[in-house]
């Protein structure tokens, strides 16, 4: 309490909000939870996907594969196809801005957030278990745990 013993107000400003999509069902409660919150706030939706590059090495390619023409020319195809989905939701959310990143996405997501700002990241949850939880791990428990900002994760059942 301050010596004054007027109350203190505290205020969250939120300007920039992060959501990383991997534009399956189990992304629109983040979706729809960022929308509101950006309302409230009036920030900014910035809508994140990022390209796996893992994938190959859990297909079992070696990594020489990964510079070979048909390879590269699926990462194109899947690019192109991740952009046009990135488009499609941002026509949905007029007012976000869309990034298109290659890489490990628990990583990105922080990078991300750290480059462009965030003040908050707001991400869907799948609830992977087992050997999909082993070869992947959480992305969102893993973007909680080492974010420097506020996350708030989503499922379905959060959202009606």
């Amino acid at each position: 309490m301050p010596q004054s013993g007027r109350a203190v107000k505290s205020q969250v400003k939120v300007r920039r909000i992060l959501v990383p999509t991997d534009f399956s069902p189990g992304a629109e409660p983040a979706l729809r939870w960022a929308s509101a919150l950006a309302a409230v706030f009036d920030a900014e939706i910035l809508l994140l996907h990022v390209l796996d590059i893992r994938l190959a090495a859990i297909a079992g390619l070696p990594p020489q594969m990964a510079s070979m023409p048909a390879v590269d020319e699926l990462v194109q195809s899947a690019s192109a196809e991740a952009e046009q989905q990135l488009q499609a939701l941002g026509a949905r959310l007029p007012d976000a801005r869309t990034i298109l990143k290659e890489g490990v996405p628990r990583a990105i997501i922080l990078e991300v957030a750290k480059a462009e700002g965030a003040d908050l990241i707001v991400m869907g949850t799948h609830g992977r278990t087992g050997l999909s939880h082993a070869f992947f791990g959480s992305v969102a428990e893993h973007v909680v745990r080492h974010s420097r900002v506020p996350v708030l994760t989503a499922r379905d059942e959060d959202v009606a």
